[in-house]
């Protein structure tokens, strides 16, 4: 399998067959949003502090498929004269009139798997479909990592933190897998000697909660 990002990761496992997010459902348009912002985060392109953003280096090469994400938290962190507060980015793509800025997104993480071949590309509109056979590496990889590895990796963490509150991780995980998975975090958030582990976590969580309330507040609009 092709190695790939967080993000490129997390929009192969949630779009439905044509290749889109749900408009009646903006919860998992947050955690795409969230996705994005952590790996730039962990890129060390933008800051996050006290829920917070702002660009504080280049983005990366290779994270190209973010720019315009990227670009928006620059442009409104200039705009304020100060870091602009994480939910307020998910705003402009969950209370928008059009999804405009939703596509724009969107289309540049497909263009980025169509240019790996790992996405089928869709005659009508232009869409970009995961293949099934992609989305059945990655989940098994993510089941792996999260049931069998003695302390699993904090981006298969975050994954499947996101997968979970998108409503997708229970597609991929048996309920029994579903019970296990949570009894190892818990035993992570617990374990004194994975202090830098849980740090990022409790960081982690905070953001996603703080993005995903809002996605989930703009549902209901």
């Amino acid at each position: 399998m092709k190695e790939l990002s967080l993000t490129q990761k997390f929009f192969i496992c949630t779009v439905n067959e044509k290749g889109n997010f749900s408009s009646y459902d903006q919860v998992p348009v947050a955690c795409l949003i969230a996705a994005g912002v952590l790996e730039m985060y962990m890129g060390e392109c933008i800051s996050l502090e006290k829920k917070r953003l702002s660009v504080t280096a280049e983005l990366p090469e290779v994270m190209g498929y973010l720019q315009s994400l990227y670009d928006m938290i620059g442009q409104e962190s200039a705009s304020r004269g100060k870091p602009v507060k994480a939910d307020k980015i998910v705003e402009k793509y969950t209370r928008a009139f059009t999804d405009k800025k939703l596509r724009e997104l969107t289309d540049s993480i497909a263009q980025s798997l169509a240019e790996k071949d790992l996405s089928s590309e869709k005659a009508e509109m232009g869409k970009y479909q995961p293949r099934k056979e992609e989305i059945f590496d990655i989940t098994d990889n993510l089941r792996t990592e999260l049931l069998r590895n003695d302390l699993p990796s904090k981006d298969a963490i975050v994954f499947a933190d996101l997968l979970d509150r998108a409503g997708h991780l229970r597609v991929y995980l048996s309920k029994y897998e579903m019970k296990e998975l949570k009894k190892r975090l818990n035993e992570i958030r617990k374990n004194k000697e994975e202090s830098a582990v849980k740090k990022a976590i409790r960081q982690i969580d905070e953001l996603v909660d703080t993005l995903v309330s809002a996605g989930s507040i703009f549902s209901d609009i």
